[in-house]
């Protein structure tokens, strides 16, 4: 007689062990078939490393944002954007540019021609405030990855 009840406690007492070792190593999702996201690895690496909001009389390109990419890798910027406090002006960047490793991007607030590391956001009015203001970074998936407060006294 074959002990199918006993075959079937084996097997879920198997299954039960090899989920707590995957409990345990942090590996579940994995062993299931899941893949992982580089995205919040790559958002870790790129973050705002500076900005200027200029001063009274100055022009739009004298006011900028500076992007800084720490990370080993190349990241599209696709999908990305900047905004001010309140998001009352919102930089998108162009589904074509990427952030080389290692490097830094400088967007101005005015015009002029893009280049890898020289963005214009083709603007007449400034965009941040002369008395201080926050710039924000947003990854692809909308979630703000970098921030910097200038405050000007």
């Amino acid at each position: 007689m074959i002990d199918t009840m006993g075959d079937s406690m084996v097997k879920n007492r198997t299954v039960a062990i090899f989920v707590a070792i995957c409990l345990i190593v942090g590996t579940v999702p994995f062993a299931l078939g899941a893949t992982s996201q580089t995205s919040s690895s790559t958002s870790n690496t790129v973050y705002i490393s500076a900005l200027d909001v200029g001063a009274p009389k100055e022009t739009a390109n004298q006011e900028y944002v500076k992007i800084t990419n720490k990370g080993t890798k190349a990241v599209s910027m696709k999908g990305w954007k900047i905004t001010d406090k309140g998001a009352k002006h919102t930089y998108k960047f162009s589904s074509s540019y990427t952030l080389k490793a290692k490097s830094t991007v400088t967007l101005y607030t005015g015009k002029g021609k893009n280049t890898a590391t020289k963005l214009y956001w083709g603007r007449v009015a400034h965009v941040w405030n002369n008395e201080g203001d926050t710039a924000y970074l947003y990854n692809a998936q909308g979630k703000l990855v970098s921030s910097k407060t200038v405050k000007v006294k």
